[in-house]
């Protein structure tokens, strides 16, 4: 009934469920499978016959399978979408109760509900009984196989149906991120949906929490929420990673392209001093001659000279001989040892913080929900307080906000691990989480400023060598023409 915006009489506890002034939903639909009785078309027929079905305390009655919708794509293309995924459930078995909402035009937020049934249907339409059951092994005559005891056969357990294999959730997850991409590209996009997370792409950024409907809400009135708060404290660590992933990129490629020339180079020092070698060698060495040729580097490297800097990096040669010094670098060896300790840093820190905002996630949500519930708490309260005529009558007026505060509470029992309402302590321990990703943050931003540090005085090193690698280029031409003018002058007088 709430999914659905709708009002379902419930035949278990002869109560009405009046869900109909809830907006949002923007369409809804049932779909059946074969062997379905038509009847169940019916929201409310359906569920009833399953509540009245399953007789066991701990039977679960459905299943919900909610993804969002991509925005990208007209209401339309979005219903399509949704609808080819129910599609898939209904041709597997399940009736699909299939509901679009979108809460907010100005802010969207469009998804999808599809509450699924638990059981396949017997041909004469009835649910089928038994889900599982056990049957004996068989050998290759068709005889059954004695246990080692000699006391039973060997069996096995057999299913109705794939439906409650965990590895449906990986598969149905691949399936709808492929649905998605399919009508990305008959719409034009060229849009990759990917239903795995960052960490497993191999990707080092975090990824932000999903925001529940009290936490939207709230967020929507211009209320500033812990799990809001959070994600946008992800964004800009994200944006640390990302700035600090080019970085590395630069860097990655400096550093190998300096090594190459420095090992084409090797057999030309073979027979210098090594004093001179080192010398040479030396970052400050190359720096000092960056600085003396600049203009001449930016103009062989086509760079555009800007006289504005970027905050992290080093654009001057003082800073940078100052960043080489505090950091004891000399040489091209020293750089690529700091750069593999700063990104190794960098790693940890990112893990660290990714463990910690799985802390931070739980901790939020007790907060923000503990915030959601205090407006209803009145209201339950009383509700709790009075008995008969009186608490029947209380909650005919006030149903949806005593079912609002029952929800709540229920919540922060799960997710708390306790009865009782400790938000004081709740408060303080998110305050200290937060305390520690904002170090790690800090510390993010320094392996930023590294990484950025060693990438300029990087570049700065490569155009250098570049610029000696085209004077070695031009050298041995100029020595070639000189001998051929020769030649041609001996040749005339000749």
């Amino acid at each position: 009934a709430y999914r659905s915006a709708t009002k379902i009489y419930c035949e278990y506890d002869g109560e009405m469920k009046d869900f109909s002034r809830k907006g949002h939903v923007i369409y809804s639909e049932i779909l059946l499978p074969e062997y379905a009785p038509k009847e169940f078309a019916d929201r409310s027929v359906l569920w009833n016959a399953v509540e009245n079905f399953e007789k066991g305390s701990r039977a679960q009655l459905s299943r919900e399978v909610e993804f969002s919708l991509p925005c990208e794509l007209d209401a339309k293309e979005r219903l399509k979408a949704a609808r080819t995924l129910a599609e898939f459930f209904r041709d597997k078995g399940m009736v699909v109760d299939m509901n679009l909402h979108n809460p907010d035009h100005e802010n969207p937020n469009p998804h999808c509900h599809l509450m699924l049934t638990m059981r396949p249907f017997e041909k004469d339409g009835s649910f089928v009984k038994k889900k599982c059951w056990w049957e004996y092994d068989l050998d290759k005559n068709g005889q059954k196989i004695p246990t080692p005891k000699g006391d039973d056969y060997k069996s096995h357990k057999v299913y109705a149906t794939d439906w409650d294999d965990k590895g449906n959730v990986e598969k149905w997850r691949a399936l709808w991120a492929d649905i998605e991409t399919d009508f990305y590209k008959k719409n034009g996009y060229e849009i990759t949906a990917e239903h795995r997370s960052f960490e497993r792409q191999g990707i080092d950024l975090l990824p932000t929490i999903h925001m529940g409907a009290a936490v939207t809400a709230m967020e929507r009135r211009g209320i500033k929420t812990e799990i809001g708060n959070m994600n946008r404290e992800i964004k800009k660590i994200n944006d640390l990673i990302i700035s600090s992933m080019e970085n590395i990129e630069r860097l990655t490629d400096k550093i190998a392209f300096l090594e190459k020339e420095k090992k084409s180079a090797g057999q030309d020092k073979e027979n210098e001093a090594p004093a001179q070698e080192k010398k040479e060698d030396s970052l400050t060495a190359i720096l000092m001659e960056w600085q003396k040729n600049r203009s001449a580097f930016i103009q062989d490297n086509n760079i555009r000279q800007r006289t504005d800097t970027k905050t992290g990096n080093i654009k001057n040669f003082s800073s940078m001989v100052s960043f080489l010094q505090s950091h004891k670098i000399e040489t091209l060896e020293d750089l690529h040892r700091l750069a593999e300790e700063t990104k190794k840093q960098r790693s940890d820190n990112i893990h660290k913080q990714r463990e910690l905002n799985a802390k931070l996630k739980k901790m939020s949500n007790i907060v923000d929900i503990y915030q959601a519930y205090k407006p209803y708490v009145e209201y339950l309260k009383k509700y709790e307080s009075l008995s008969g005529r009186q608490k029947q009558s209380y909650y005919d007026k006030n149903a949806d906000k005593i079912e609002t505060a029952l929800s709540y509470r229920t919540g922060l029992k799960n997710m708390s691990g306790t009865d009782k309402l400790l938000p004081k302590t709740w408060k303080k321990e998110l305050e200290g989480l937060k305390a520690e990703s904002a170090r790690i943050r800090q510390d993010l931003a320094e392996n930023d400023a590294i990484l950025g540090e060693l990438a300029e005085i990087a570049d700065k090193a490569a155009m250098v060598q570049r610029g000696k690698s085209k004077q070695n280029e031009i050298l041995p031409n100029l020595g070639e023409q000189k001998s051929a003018k020769n030649e041609r002058g001996n040749y005339g007088r000749e």
